[in-house]
């Protein structure tokens, strides 16, 4: 706990250090978000989540608390600093006893592009007598002009290497016992502003995990996602698929990912938003052939 806050203070220091030399803006989020997940045969957990981040001239803090009916169940905090080439990021994370600390530094000179995430993690059952590991991250990457890249992380202690690249910010980093290698993921692809092709292969301690394949095409005014995901096993075979469809006629967004594989429907996913005026309103539903898996509904307001 004291060594957070004292690398959030040597980074509000280095942030402080840049304001001579140029110009600040002070910048901030502020959202709200419910979540209604159905528990069978007949119950309803109903999470609240709060989000607030602040940035000052490459300082920033991000707030993120979850609570439910019984009260706190999660708190995480991040504070980050970006200069040229160059971003720290620390943070902490409670549920609602102290569960992980982490500290990431990226570096990049194009066309390379360098980075490193150390985590300590409990592994104890939540406010029992602690467990604690530690898991590394080294994160390795090349970015070409024209849209190509390459991207390897490698895991130790930790699996989920995925969580880091997918796009959902509520994933996280899942740490395991021990310090040894578990995971390899290597990313390559191609990117433009109306073209996304990527593909995604998962090694860990048994070899070949997964590999996905994946790609969107995009067209403006108005804005049109159309994209696919493909998913093959360890054994080389279908695992599952997704199609991806996404509109936006300002100020309405639609998106709509649908997953199946060869024996039918596995899910569907559909993104609503409405922004104006710095105020985003939306929600998301999932839901599978059972029924429904989760209702989110919020808002965020940026100033």
């Amino acid at each position: 706990m004291r060594k957070s806050f004292v690398v959030a203070i040597l980074l509000l220091g280095l942030g402080l250090g840049a304001l001579a030399q140029e110009q600040c803006q002070f910048s901030g989020t502020l959202g709200l978000e419910v979540s209604f997940v159905p528990v069978p045969p007949a119950n309803l957990d109903v999470f609240t989540t709060v989000d607030l981040g602040l940035s000052f001239c490459g300082v920033g803090v991000e707030s993120r608390t979850v609570l439910s009916l019984t009260g706190l169940e999660a708190e995480h905090l991040q504070f980050f600093l970006e200069l040229d080439g160059l971003a720290f990021r620390t943070g902490l994370r409670f549920d609602p006893c102290f569960s992980k600390y982490w500290f990431e530094v990226r570096f990049g000179c194009c066309p390379f592009e360098l980075g490193g995430l150390f985590l300590v993690e409990n592994l104890a059952d939540t406010c029992q007598t602690p467990d604690y590991t530690v898991g590394i991250v080294l994160d390795m990457g090349l970015w070409f002009d024209g849209g190509f890249f390459v991207r390897s992380l490698t895991g130790f202690g930790v699996i989920g290497l995925y969580y880091l690249i997918d796009e959902d910010p509520a994933t996280e980093l899942i740490a395991v016992p021990g310090w040894w290698f578990e995971e390899e993921l290597l990313q390559v692809g191609f990117s433009t502003e109306c073209l996304d092709i990527q593909t995604i292969v998962l090694f860990d301690t048994l070899g070949f995990a997964w590999a996905q394949f994946s790609a969107s095409y995009y067209w403006s005014e108005p804005w049109i996602e159309l994209g696919s995901r493909v998913r093959l096993n360890s054994a080389f075979g279908f695992d599952w698929a997704e199609l991806i469809l996404g509109i936006r006629v300002d100020p309405l967004t639609l998106r709509s990912v649908t997953s199946f594989d060869f024996s039918g429907f596995l899910g569907q996913e559909i993104y609503v938003a409405v922004e104006f005026s710095g105020i985003r309103l939306y929600s998301r539903t999932v839901f599978d052939f059972t029924g429904l898996l989760l209702q989110l509904v919020g808002f965020e307001i940026q100033f």
